[in-house]
């Protein structure tokens, strides 16, 4: 199957972009690796009747807040229903949310999306905790691992692997274990360091308290 790979990150091919390492690392080990291309900086309209030569669409995009990138949404307003049945569809989703329950909202709209166009839906794949990725690529291994075992499955097979979507799916929801150290961690200020030293990278630290718009 001739497959196509799509980077819905408004951040393109910039280094800092999590989606273009995701779409690396899923056609890293594949014998043929698909091709890659930017959703940001393309027009939607030729971009959309350039995927038609391919039977399958595999978009990879952040979440922001139950929400996707606008250029996706855009992109995805300009793809035509096809005339035919050999045309699959399919999305990786990565987030900054520590549970994939998040993204359950998303993934019902993909399914649904996926009618409408007249697409065989491959399956939506989501990993939270994926906000440091491009920051922290060491911490990301065994991430990297399983989206190179989930792309060269994929070549074989022209699906999604269930058993690695659901280790990439872990955790779900989080336990009330986990909360209690979460609400410990944001009482004592340790959920901020990161988020303080981006700040103070920007020279915005001292007005991380302003109010412009009231």
């Amino acid at each position: 199957m001739n497959t196509i790979i799509l980077n819905g990150s408004p951040k393109g091919n910039s280094k800092n972009s999590n989606s273009k390492i995701f779409a690396e690392e899923f056609v890293r080990n594949m014998k043929n690796p698909c091709e890659i291309r930017c959703i940001a900086n393309t027009n939607p309209k030729e971009l959309a009747r350039y995927i038609e030569d391919f039977d399958t669409i595999i978009i990879i995009l952040p979440l922001y807040i139950h929400a996707m990138p606008g250029i996706v949404m855009k992109f995805i307003e300009n793809i035509e229903p096809t005339t035919t049945k050999d045309k699959y569809i399919g999305f990786i989703i990565q987030a900054g949310f520590l549970e994939t329950e998040q993204e359950k909202f998303v993934e019902a709209y993909f399914a649904d999306l996926a009618k409408q166009l007249n697409y065989n839906y491959l399956g939506t794949v989501s990993k939270g905790q994926a906000a440091g990725t491009y920051m922290y690529p060491k911490m990301f291994k065994k991430v990297f691992k399983l989206l190179n075992d989930l792309g060269s499955a994929y070549e074989e097979t022209h699906s999604f692997d269930k058993d690695i979507v659901k280790r990439l799916g872990q955790p779900y929801e989080i336990s009330k274990f986990m909360l209690r150290i979460l609400n410990l961690v944001d009482k004592v200020g340790l959920n901020n360091t990161l988020w303080h030293k981006e700040l103070k990278k920007n020279n915005a630290f001292d007005k991380r308290l302003d109010k412009p718009f009231l």
